[in-house]
């Protein structure tokens, strides 16, 4: 277990979760860590309380900069990282005490590029509701890009520990409001030659209690087609297709359960073109019934379970 890690921090607005966020790094099983808090332009007290961390901290690193964006601020993080390894935080969520251990543990080879961590869903009272956990298992960059095609692995950058010398020069897609992560993750992920899964949840994901209104799934959902269509862009033609397309139908399904019409235009476009019935089959059973209804009967079944 060799090098410095750098934990990647976006804030935007975060002033109340900074401590608890800050409090999950100061009580790791290791100590050798360095933090890059990212203010992308925050309006509130984010930055004062930042600034406080780092004066108490010599670990913690701030950059303030103007509002551009997670995408952006994540990009900044990386030039400004210092350590080995790279991980990333939301600043509303935690890490448990012995993750940054598990991550440069399970770098035990030289090849190896990622390690990937289960999840760990939790109230804003921190009250475990649920996990997302992996069985055990070490693959190509190639196999993980298919499994995070096809739902066995989440594509989300939080939760995975990066040598940082993969992290550079990736393609980041400008003005999506979510997804974004996606395509970097995915590309990041081809490039990989060796990717470690672990079978332990070492991030605690806060599901926070707020209704997403109708409007605002469907622009959740047109982002992620979005960033669909960049990864598709960047490195479909590395893959079979039928695993791009598995993807496509992961937001489908997505945004079906968050109670995107069946006559939306753009999901009937997205559908008619990726619905192909060999990439339905790949999908989580639950996943491919939703989209085969959709597909065939014009029925959404998910927003309904």
């Amino acid at each position: 277990m060799q090098g410095l890690i750098s934990i990647i921090i976006p804030v935007y607005n975060g002033a109340r979760y900074i401590r608890p966020c800050y409090e999950s790094l100061r009580n790791q099983s290791i100590q050798e860590w360095e933090a890059v808090f990212i203010d992308d332009g925050s309006t509130d007290d984010s930055l004062n309380e930042l600034k406080k961390l780092s004066n108490n901290d010599n670990r913690v690193k701030v950059i303030h900069k103007v509002n551009e964006g997670v995408a952006i601020a994540r990009e900044t993080g990386i030039k400004e990282a210092s350590g080995e390894y790279i991980t990333f935080l939301d600043v509303d969520d935690t890490i448990v005490p012995f993750a940054l251990e598990h991550f440069l543990f399970n770098f035990n080879s030289e090849s190896t590029d990622i390690v990937i961590a289960g999840i760990n869903i939790v109230s804003e009272q921190n009250r475990l509701l649920r996990r997302i956990q992996y069985r055990q298992m070490s693959c190509s960059g190639r196999t993980g890009v298919e499994n995070m095609c096809t739902g066995a692995l989440r594509w989300q950058l939080w939760g995975k520990a990066f040598k940082t010398a993969i992290l550079q020069d990736v393609l980041t897609p400008n003005g999506l409001r979510s997804a974004e992560d996606m395509a970097v993750c995915l590309q990041t992920t081809l490039r990989a030659r060796k990717i470690n899964v672990l079978s332990q949840c070492l991030y605690n994901y806060v599901q926070v209690s707020t209704s997403v209104t109708h409007s605002k799934a469907r622009e959740i959902s047109y982002d992620a087609l979005e960033a669909a269509r960049f990864v598709d862009n960047a490195i479909g033609s590395e893959i079979d297709h039928v695993y791009m397309d598995c993807l496509y139908l992961l937001i489908i399904s997505s945004g079906l359960r968050a109670g995107i019409s069946v006559k939306d235009k753009i999901f009937k476009r997205a559908i008619k073109k990726h619905g192909k019935l060999r990439s339905i089959l790949r999908l989580p059973f639950p996943k491919a019934i939703n989209v085969g209804l959709y597909k065939y009967f014009n029925i959404n079944l998910a927003r309904h379970l």
